[in-house]
């Protein structure tokens, strides 16, 4: 999954080289400050001290820059690598086989696609850029040490091993135990928080909207302790890096005291061994901190590998060009979200090209469900749905009720189902469904078509079904909250085949609905009742 990011190596070793830059222009200004604070104490001659005042301002500046060049570098890396994850994500998401989306919570999806995979973005600036640059900042430091003092080389290795090796390995395995579990309860506080929002209104009507609150508290309490059990390990990865830095300044402190009696070293190398330690640890600070975000990486990771199954498992992408003709046919369907409650069961279904179909029944008879089993986007509890026009997927087009309205142009908006949908295609569509004196294709619409009246949404969604160009068309209750004349004449105009029809004579047109009265003579309806 990481590989989704498509990381150049090129730019990824500039990002870390600008990074070792910073804290080596850190590095080297604590040296050069430490050397001219106890140089000067023995006061020299003002000359002598000329080169190391230079450098202390060369290095306070640059090390701004090489900072600003750090982050610059570093963020278009990741964020580059976001946009390719994304891309990746969806299009192995368009070709995944199987109903695992379409039984996915709402919340659970958005967490997955949201939360998740930032995790991975946020794993090359937290994780993978710190790493590299502590390793080389760490054999910087030793190549420093070592023509001062060996004892001191050799606290510093003692220190620096504590610090990048045993501080993050303590992290790591305290997160692995506690991030799996703050990943899980977020993803259900999303999903919980999302079903509350989306369905205030019947869950208000069918009194179950303070369930639905105490559940969503519950959710979050779970999640809120979930963080408190990470935080204790995480405190304690913290403290180790300050402790190594004591073990290595007394170190230091210890091969300084020996040097000078010894008269081994000057003043200001004396300096430079006592002062330098403090200094010498800010790569290693950010190694507990990348151990947690490598655990968040790979539990994120597992949930997205489940969520796109194993590599290499897809289908074929949907052809640009879809045939005109298809039979759709069901044996022995029995289709439901559970075996234990199956909505329809035993049903047989024989839609030539041009078949006209209503489909009745009272609420929660599995009019939808059927509809998203004969779409194939779920998959059938028993019996088989096929085509003779490849997969369902190449053959179907499907209009749910909540498809999503994106925060963008009219026009964009149409050619999510195509992208060389022509402005003549679209108003033809728009005209169609009745919305011909709309605000034109340039009008933005706001997120989730909230800026638009219900009646409005389903017949732009419908619109877009239209300029989907498939042989079978589903409609799952494309009349709802339009006038009852309006919606009468749509329904009829989807049900009647010929030339006032509003898709071609050859498709394939099944329509769930409960408006009975408005279903055209001419059209076979289908019943369902509940199940016993």
């Amino acid at each position: 999954m990481i590989r989704s990011l498509e990381i150049p190596v090129g730019r990824l070793a500039a990002a870390v080289l600008a990074a070792c830059a910073t804290l080596g222009a850190a590095f080297a200004l604590a040296a050069v400050s430490a050397y001219l604070v106890t140089r000067a104490w023995t006061m020299p001659p003002v000359l002598d001290l000329t080169v190391a005042v230079v450098g202390v301002r060369a290095l306070g500046v640059s090390r701004g820059v090489f900072r600003w060049l750090d982050r610059m570098l570093t963020h278009d890396v990741a964020l580059r690598g976001v946009v390719s994850l994304r891309t990746n994500l969806f299009t192995a998401l368009a070709t995944r086989p199987g109903d695992v989306l379409t039984r996915l919570r709402r919340g659970d999806l958005l967490a997955r696609l949201g939360d998740d995979a930032q995790e991975l973005g946020d794993h090359v600036i937290k994780a993978v850029v710190p790493a590299l640059v502590a390793a080389v900042m760490a054999v910087v430091v030793l190549a420093t040490f070592a023509p001062l003092s060996l004892a001191a080389t050799g606290a510093m290795l003692l220190s620096l091993a504590a610090a990048s090796l045993l501080a993050p390995f303590a992290a790591h395995r305290a997160a692995r135990l506690s991030e799996e579990a703050v990943l899980e309860s977020r993803s259900g506080v999303t999903a919980a928080a999302l079903e509350a929002l989306d369905d205030a209104t019947s869950l208000r009507l069918d009194g179950r909207l303070e369930e639905a609150l105490v559940e969503l508290a519950a959710r979050q309490e779970g999640h809120d302790r979930a963080v408190d059990r990470a935080a204790l390990p995480a405190a304690i990865a913290a403290a180790a890096v300050p402790a190594a830095m004591v073990l290595a300044v007394l170190g230091s402190l210890l091969a300084a005291g020996a040097a000078w009696e010894a008269g081994a070293l000057s003043a200001g190398q004396i300096g430079i061994l006592l002062l330098l330690p403090l200094s010498s640890f800010e790569a290693s600070t950010a190694l507990p901190a990348a151990a947690s975000q490598l655990a968040r990486t790979r539990a994120a990771e597992r949930r997205l590998t489940a969520l796109l199954g194993p590599e290499g498992e897809s289908e074929p992408a949907v052809p640009t060009e879809r045939p005109e003709r298809a039979r759709l046919t069901a044996r022995g369907l029995t289709a439901g979200w559970s075996a234990d409650s199956p909505r329809v069961q035993d049903l047989d279904l024989d839609l030539a090209p041009g078949a006209r179909l209503a489909i009745t029944g009272g609420s929660g008879v599995g009019k939808s469900t059927l509809l998203a089993t004969l779409a194939g986007l779920l998959s059938p509890l028993d019996g088989t749905v096929t085509t003779d026009a490849g997969s369902l997927r190449e053959a179907v087009t499907f209009f749910a009720e909540d498809q999503h309205v994106f925060a963008t142009t009219l026009r964009e908006n149409l050619k999510v189902v195509h992208r060389d949908v022509t402005d003549e295609e679209a108003l033809a569509a728009l005209a169609a469904v009745g919305l011909e004196d709309w605000a034109g294709l340039d009008a933005m619409l706001g997120p989730d078509g909230t800026t638009v009246s219900g009646g409005e949404r389903r017949r732009l969604l419908l619109a877009r079904a239209l300029l989907r160009r498939g042989p079978v068309l589903l409609l799952d209750e494309p009349t709802e909250h339009l006038d009852p004349e309006r919606g009468d004449a749509l329904l009829r105009a989807l049900l009647t085949p010929g030339d006032e029809s509003l898709v071609p004579a050859a498709s394939t047109v099944v329509v769930v609905t409960h408006r009975t009265e408005a279903i055209p003579a001419s059209a076979p309806v289908l019943h369902l009742e509940e199940s016993p």
